[in-house]
């Protein structure tokens, strides 16, 4: 195998190989430049050591990709695989394991504790192992010691034919009645909503800062972001962007009371109201997804939450 390929880190002039490599390997997540660049490249927690690429050694061509992140503040023991493949023609020669060992020996060597493949958030392409797609990366993973943790699911609803469900009315003027509304985010609510997060939600922050920014700006936007109060006080919150429903929850003090169902409705119609015919998110649970069916959602994808235990 080293005689016909070579393993090494990621340098300037790979861009075009490397994303062709990925979109051939992760062809249901595929990746273009703009992206590339912005959300990857741009990471302060990047660094070619940890986005490796196998070359074939005659041809120059890029065979094989990893795309792994650590936290460079060492904050944490974990570290993260966005995403990795070999092509087709080349696989069964080893160069799959190649990558992912001299990546995983690197980490422990760092002090990494466990390794999850997909969830880098907010920084994600999926969050987890496309079981349907990428099927034979779960035998794969099996074999360098991963553990399956999960199965959470994406899911996607028509907004074309949307109505609201018959029970939202009454519930949303059930919580009224105890001082719990539901209404569109405003400038206001930035501080209050922020701080909401970083005790609830931290992961979401960087979104969220994101979607406030659009919608408060005074220019045309399409994104949307309701919040639940009580009393005044920010409890839960919805937020879309374009076609993108989420990322949405409620105190989990005040789950159970039809809050979430009247947020979510709520910003379904918003998204409607802005022309888009669709919504969709990448990810929940089995649980949850009761909720999302009740308002039209549908199974489109479902993943394995993979940790590799150092």
């Amino acid at each position: 195998m080293q005689d016909q390929y070579t393993i090494r880190p990621y340098r300037p002039g790979d861009e075009a190989g490397f994303l062709d490599a990925w979109n051939e390997v992760m062809w249901a997540d595929p990746l273009n430049a703009t992206r590339w660049r912005g959300t990857y490249l741009l990471d302060p927690n990047f660094t070619p050591d940890e986005c490796l690429i196998a070359e074939e050694t005659t041809s120059g061509t890029i065979v094989g990709v990893v795309l792994g992140f650590s936290d460079k503040r060492r904050d944490s023991n974990d570290a993260w695989i966005v995403g990795f493949g070999v092509r087709p023609e080349h696989r069964r020669k080893g160069i799959g394991t190649e990558m992912l060992t001299r990546l995983m020996d690197g980490w422990r060597k760092d002090g990494i504790a466990t390794i999850h493949v997909g969830p880098y958030i907010p920084s994600y392409l999926i969050p987890g192992v496309d079981v349907s797609a990428y099927a034979d990366a779960l035998p794969f993973l099996a074999s360098l010691g991963a553990v399956e943790k999960d199965r959470p699911l994406s899911m996607k609803a028509s907004l074309t034919n949307y109505r609201v469900r018959g029970n939202v009315a009454p519930l949303a003027g059930k919580l009224r009645s105890e001082g719990i509304e539901v209404r569109p985010g405003t400038g206001d609510d930035i501080l209050p909503l922020l701080a909401f997060m970083e005790e609830h939600f931290p992961h979401w922050v960087p979104d969220a800062r994101r979607v406030l920014g659009a919608i408060v700006s005074g220019g045309e936007s399409t994104s949307t972001l309701h919040v639940a109060t009580d009393n005044g006080e920010i409890i839960g919150y919805a937020q879309t962007t374009m076609e993108r429903f989420g990322p949405f929850g409620v105190n989990a003090a005040y789950r159970g009371r039809g809050i979430g169902a009247v947020l979510l409705s709520r910003a379904l119609v918003a998204m409607r109201a802005q022309s888009f015919h669709s919504a969709w998110f990448l990810w929940t649970s089995d649980r949850t997804a009761k909720l999302y069916r009740e308002h039209g959602f549908e199974e489109v994808r479902r993943f394995a939450m993979v940790d590799i235990p150092l």
